[in-house]
């Protein structure tokens, strides 16, 4: 029983779930290239994704690796065009578009990725150190939905860190906000412990 109950439930990264996935995350599979990139300085590595973070992670990658791979489930990025015209600039960076990820390849490790072209169905095989995997995120709202109000994605709706319901308050990434980092996850949790 509390007076007052700040949610704070985060989000977690969308997750690929094909084979060998979890057991090689901290092993060359990541979802954090700001996190993890500079384990891989000099290397060959690839990232998963299309839109804005999946563009950021490559282009931050492309300064220290050796060689970038940019994989895509589609023919088309979901990014901000000066991302795109920033990827084009580099010549370490490899763009493949309509391929769909099959499975991790590893021996203890990560070795290598294996790809299946959607247009083609042909294999497509990519020898690297590492994947940063960058498909978006997922609220872990689902069990408040009884007294707070969720949009469509899952997150929270606050005004101000302020929920629909006397009391209860919600912080950082597991809100509706435009951006979702650690400062203003901070801010949030300043200003609902205020509120």
């Amino acid at each position: 029983l509390a007076k007052s109950v700040i949610i704070a439930a985060g989000v977690k990264h969308r997750t690929i779930n094909v084979p060998h996935e979890e057991e090689l995350i901290g092993k060359g599979v990541s979802y954090c290239a700001v996190c993890d990139g500079a384990f891989y300085k000099g290397k060959d590595v690839a990232v998963i994704g299309d839109a804005n973070t999946a563009l950021q992670y490559t282009l931050m990658l492309s300064d220290i690796c050796n060689k970038v791979y940019l994989c895509m489930l589609f023919d088309k990025f979901f990014a901000d065009q000066t991302l795109v015209d920033r990827l084009k600039e580099k010549e370490n960076i490899i763009i493949t578009k309509e391929i769909s990820l099959k499975e991790f390849l590893h021996k203890d490790e990560l070795t290598g990725l294996k790809f299946e072209n959607t247009k083609t169905n042909e294999e497509v095989i990519f020898n690297v150190d590492a994947c940063f995997v960058a498909i978006g995120q997922v609220p872990n709202n689902e069990r408040f939905k009884n007294v707070v109000d969720l949009d469509d994605k899952g997150y929270i709706i606050s005004t101000d860190t302020t929920t629909k319901t006397k009391g209860i308050y919600v912080a950082g990434d597991c809100r509706t906000k435009h951006v979702r980092q650690l400062t203003t996850a901070v801010g949030d949790g300043a200003i609902a412990a205020m509120n």
